[in-house]
């Protein structure tokens, strides 16, 4: 557990919940089937009355995230979700390493960065719980 990564992603959206619903529903089909392995889980949700949609992903380790990231960004599903919301944060739970600072420092990632939280202890149960 001390090697996963749970991102936490606070969205601003710049079109209907609905687009952003479909936009989404696009990358994470994209993500199970051809994305990096080591995305363990892709969660989205969406609050119409304050127009922010949240993002819990869970990552196997940090390379998962760069490898995600490296997969994912050129991807027309990743641009549609970029037109319909503004990534405004992250939050990262759990180990945020050197080589995540490089990749986003050569990025255009405008969000505000949040780090420096350790696991402190918890479980997690095992199975396949992907919910469509």
């Amino acid at each position: 557990m001390k090697e996963r990564l749970t991102i936490l992603n606070l969205y601003e959206l710049k079109a209907p919940p609905d687009h952003f619903a479909r936009a989404i529903d696009a990358l994470a089909r994209r993500v199970k089937a051809e994305g990096d392995p080591g995305v363990l889980s892709y969660r989205f949700f969406v609050n119409a009355s304050e127009g922010t949609a949240r993002g819990v992903i869970d990552y196997s380790n940090p390379a998962a995230w760069i490898g995600h990231h490296d997969i994912a960004m050129g991807w027309p599903e990743m641009s549609a979700l970029h037109k319909v919301a503004a990534l405004s944060e992250i939050v990262f739970l759990g180990p945020m390493t050197g080589e995540i600072h490089a990749w986003i420092d050569a990025s255009t990632l405008s969000a505000r960065i949040r780090s420096g939280y350790a696991f402190a202890g918890g479980f997690q149960r095992q199975g396949d719980q992907w919910h469509e």
